[in-house]
């Protein structure tokens, strides 16, 4: 997650949200508790505190208002808890959806609230060199990464340990429907192709590290 934080001033009254965690990767189907804290109880006032989405050239949509009513169209998956007196709140995503990818914040009757962004982790696989290409001079290797959001993965590339610079192209990102892909080429001889054993694919996005790999001796 990557927050950006907002603090608004109402009259006399200034409230300071803050909203944990700062950075987390999060896959498809897991549960994820985003908490927002009030410097000061909300006192009794059970709308001050409402949870809104919103995605890239949208306005923010409305999900949660009262602490925990769900908005009419907010998904089951979507909760809000806390204590109508109380200064933690959360809300909590059951079961992540790609398309629950967005910004994320919380309000306050006093705030402006905190903006987070749900991050989508990207699908890594390895595909090894065919054995026409093995028949050949030289063996390439092709890393995929799918569905990933926000954009910013990095490839690099390890053979038996080691990492490998030397014949790696890596093509540029491209999007479609807010989620980005991309494709990392690495081409070796034939006789380091044949003297190696473990190559990996690494991929770092927004922080987390992802990786496949290929054991030739096990194909």
């Amino acid at each position: 997650f990557l927050l950006y934080f907002l603090q608004l001033n109402s009259g006399n009254h200034c409230m300071t949200v803050t909203q944990d965690p700062e950075i987390k990767s999060i896959k498809q189907g897991e549960t994820v508790t985003i908490s927002c804290k009030t410097s000061q109880p909300i006192s009794g006032c059970n709308d001050c505190v409402s949870w809104y989405q919103q995605k890239p050239g949208e306005a923010p949509k409305l999900l949660i208002y009262y602490i925990r009513r769900l908005q009419s169209g907010t998904p089951s998956r979507f909760s809000g808890s806390g204590s109508d007196y109380g200064s933690d709140f959360t809300l909590t995503i059951s079961g992540v959806q790609t398309e629950d990818t967005g910004d994320y914040y919380c309000r306050s009757y006093h705030n402006g609230g905190v903006f987070t962004q749900l991050t989508t982790v990207p699908s890594v696989s390895l595909l090894p060199p065919s054995s026409l290409q093995i028949s050949g001079d030289s063996a390439a290797l092709l890393c995929l990464l799918s569905s990933y959001s926000p954009q910013g993965a990095l490839v690099s590339w390890t053979l038996d340990g080691s990492e490998v610079t030397e014949g790696v192209v890596t093509s540029a990102e491209s999007e479609q429907n807010g989620r980005y892909s991309r494709s990392s080429v690495l081409t070796l001889s034939k006789a380091r192709w044949e003297e190696g054993e473990l190559y990996v694919c690494r991929v770092t996005h927004d922080g987390a590290p992802h990786e496949a790999s290929f054991h030739k001796s096990l194909c």
